[in-house]
């Protein structure tokens, strides 16, 4: 996933509604994503377990696109 990218942000499971809708900044080698939430207050900076979220691009992806990036 290319970044920043708009995403849909689910913390437990891939499941029900997504909890955030933010976007994201980068995926730290530390461990976690980076993502802009919006909130009622305006967006805000959070940092999100990579271990423990689920993120999905809101852009649907080209099916020519995808297939040649993938590695077998």
């Amino acid at each position: 996933m290319e970044t920043p990218a708009d995403v849909l942000i689910y913390t437990d499971q891939l499941t029900g509604e997504a909890k955030h809708r933010g976007m994201l900044l980068s995926m730290s080698p530390l461990g976690y994503y980076e993502i802009n939430i919006q909130t009622p207050g305006g967006p805000r900076r959070a940092l999100f377990p990579i271990s423990r979220t689920f993120v999905v691009a809101t852009e649907v992806e080209e099916s020519s696109t995808l297939a040649t990036e993938i590695e077998r």
